[in-house]
């Protein structure tokens, strides 16, 4: 504790001088002003002040890009929903005309059955399109539906309508 006390009785500083402290002060001010304020002076003189929100002069040009855009997938998007609306009511319609001849052939059959009832019972009647046998047949040897419909050409709805009419007989 001695020695330090003897040092700073030795080695006393001398007090700073107050004017060197603020022209220090007043230099990195100025600095300050030049870097940071003064740019943005000279840009609110070039050019008009932007209001918020706004993204400048292309703004414009990109807001009318947007919104063509906009309508253009509104048409192509009322234009899809037309082609499925027409599409629907076509299913709809081949759908009535399938349960009418539903309708037809059950009459047939009731009619039929008076007399198939005397006569002795009979295998099943083969399909009469080679396509619904091939089906079948494929089916029959424990194929999947889609690797009948690779085997056939068909489409998967077409293949479960297929065999779904095997199922009615």
């Amino acid at each position: 504790m001695n020695l330090f006390a003897l040092v700073l009785q030795a080695d006393p500083l001398p007090p700073p001088k107050p004017a060197v402290h603020v022209l220090w002060i007043v230099l990195v001010v100025a600095a300050l002003f030049v870097a940071v304020v003064l740019p943005r002076l000279r840009r609110r003189r070039d050019g008009p002040v932007e209001t918020l929100g706004s993204f400048g002069s292309s703004a414009g040009g990109a807001r009318e890009e947007l919104e063509r855009l906009l309508t253009e997938i509104q048409d192509l998007s009322r234009e899809h929903i037309a082609r499925l609306d027409t599409k629907i009511r076509m299913l709809n319609q081949l759908l009535l005309e399938c349960d009418q001849k539903k309708r037809e052939l059950e009459a047939l059959l009731g009619k039929a059955g008076g007399a198939a009832a005397d006569a002795a019972p009979k295998p099943a009647a083969k399909a009469s399109n080679p396509l619904h046998d091939q089906v079948y047949t494929l089916q029959d040897s424990g194929k999947e539906i889609l690797d009948i419909c690779a085997a056939t050409g068909l489409e998967k709805g077409e293949v479960e309508l297929i065999l779904g009419l095997r199922k009615m007989n």
